[in-house]
């Protein structure tokens, strides 16, 4: 593989830079102004919906998560705290592989 001289290949590019624009974005990258026109407020009444199908979407997967610690044996469950996340998703894994393996050695 060849090697590059960072400096010399630093140097040219910043040599296309076009510095006299106020957002400095480099020619190249073809992102222009485009990228920094102001995004169209929410109406008040969108952001409560979207907001709302939120906090369901994160009660739904609060549910799922309670549900699959239920099915864990309780060696899994280390401590009064119940498990995060992903401890949960973690032992879920663990177990299905545990399992699989006693399936696999009984056939």
């Amino acid at each position: 593989m060849a090697q590059i001289d960072v400096d010399a290949f630093t140097a040219q590019v910043l040599s296309h830079w076009d510095w006299s624009r106020e957002d400095a974005s480099s020619p190249e990258s073809g992102l222009g102004d485009e990228q920094h026109k102001p995004k169209a407020k929410m109406s008040a009444k969108r952001r409560m919906k979207a907001s709302e199908r939120e906090k369901l979407r994160m009660r739904s997967l609060a549910e799922a998560l309670h549900q699959l610690r239920e099915y864990l044996p309780p060696v899994y469950s280390r401590g009064a705290q119940p498990l995060t996340k992903i401890q949960t998703l973690k032992y879920t894994i663990q177990y299905i592989k545990e399992l699989s393996g006693i399936l696999e050695q009984q056939v």
